[in-house]
């Protein structure tokens, strides 16, 4: 009793620690047409800077999941925090573009450090019987955060000013301690290390079907989602939605996607795993239907659009928990593929799909994407059906 009750207590610090840092990374958005402002650059220059930054944080996730799979240290959750809450909390006092840079680079890269130890440090308490339900958790705190970091930046803006922002940091830096003094000496644990070089890491993760499979059905995960909540948006304002407006419905879409993550245990229990899968990915294309017939607005529309949300991210906690229970070695690596690096890769593609969507229509292209992952769940035949 007593073990399962420290496990619970190290669970829920982590998934603290997922709601602080994901909030700080969701601080940027609706501040940089302001801060652009302030220091003189193009939104051009500063759609790039996001993402840039943003990229930098999902594809050196591995990297770091690798470091900390080898190093076994709090370093990365402890450091991670710390340098996410002050780095973003200082985008408000950035007063050139180099200072920004800087501020962006360092704060993301504590959110590259973060994400893969502690998702690793869920898995490893968390016993078998609720393991997906512990990840749930833990990935809907991070999800619920990301929703309301930009009602914290804005609202602290829009009251104190920018100047104000950085007294921000300071919930983070008492999380980190809060993380610190909770979670174990990661070496003393019976953990497996990989023995192998990075390259070879890499090589072995996706020379395993059933994990490069759920790699790339997180990938699918992260297509849909960015596509919609990105693209989306400059629809909305063409036909005469205001910034209010389409705020509110993303956040909508968001919360629902974190609504997702926490019942998926539940439709694991009863239906199993490979269905989890099936119901997330087939789901989103008659939705998408819905949503194209309905022109992207009015109720069923909207009600479309976040129901896709509550289906994209329904099996990301069976996901991410059947990964590592495979391949248990590279726990915070996968962690990185799939939590981190998947967003990346969507953020190479997202460019060359707004330029196609300029051409056939934003409407055209998204209910085109929605076949997406129609036709990728052919492969989860592969999966395991018991993790």
């Amino acid at each position: 009793m007593a073990e399962a009750q420290n496990n619970k207590k190290i669970i829920f610090t982590q998934a603290l620690g997922h709601f602080t840092i994901d909030a700080y990374s969701g601080f940027l958005n609706p501040i940089m047409p302001f801060i652009a402002a302030k220091i003189g650059i193009t939104m051009a220059i500063a759609t790039v800077l996001i993402s840039v930054s943003n990229l930098t944080s999902s594809l050196s996730q591995p990297f770091f999941g690798y470091i900390a799979d080898r190093w076994r240290r709090r370093f990365f959750i402890f450091w991670g925090m710390i340098m996410a809450s002050v780095f973003l909390s200082l985008l408000g006092i950035a007063h050139n573009i180099y200072t920004l840079i800087i501020f962006l680079l360092l704060g993301h890269m504590g959110v590259s450090f973060f994400h893969p130890q502690a998702t690793s440090i869920v898995s490893e308490f968390s016993k078998d019987c609720n393991n997906s339900k512990d990840m749930s958790f833990f990935i809907a705190s991070g999800t619920f955060g990301f929703a309301l970091g930009p009602a914290i930046s804005s609202n602290i803006t829009q009251f104190f000013g920018l100047e104000k922002l950085p007294f921000a940091c300071f919930i983070g830096i008492i999380t980190a301690f809060i993380i610190l003094n909770n979670t174990p000496k990661i070496r003393l644990l019976n953990i497996p290390k990989p023995k192998v070089s990075l390259i070879n890491a890499v090589k072995t993760i996706f020379k395993n079907k059933p994990v490069a499979v759920l790699v790339a059905a997180s990938i699918v995960k992260s297509f849909v989602v960015s596509s919609f909540s990105i693209i989306l948006p400059f629809y909305w304002k063409s036909i005469g939605y205001n910034v209010s407006t389409i705020g509110l419905i993303l956040l909508a879409f968001m919360l629902f996607g974190a609504f997702g993550v926490v019942s998926s245990p539940i439709f694991e229990k009863f239906i199993g795993i490979k269905n989890v899968f099936y119901l997330s990915l087939i789901s989103v294309t008659p939705l998408g239907i819905i949503f194209y017939l309905c022109g992207g607005k009015g109720i069923a529309g909207l009600i479309s659009f976040i129901l896709i949300g509550y289906v994209s991210f329904l099996a990301v906690p069976v996901n991410m928990s059947l990964a590592q229970r495979l391949m248990p070695e590279f726990k915070s690596m996968i962690s990185g593929f799939i939590g981190g690096f998947s967003w990346g890769v969507i953020g190479l593609i997202l460019p060359l799909i707004s330029l196609i969507a300029e051409k056939t229509g934003i409407m055209t292209i998204l209910l085109i994407m929605t076949f997406i992952p129609l036709l990728f769940s052919y492969f989860i035949k592969y999966l395991p059906s018991e993790s």
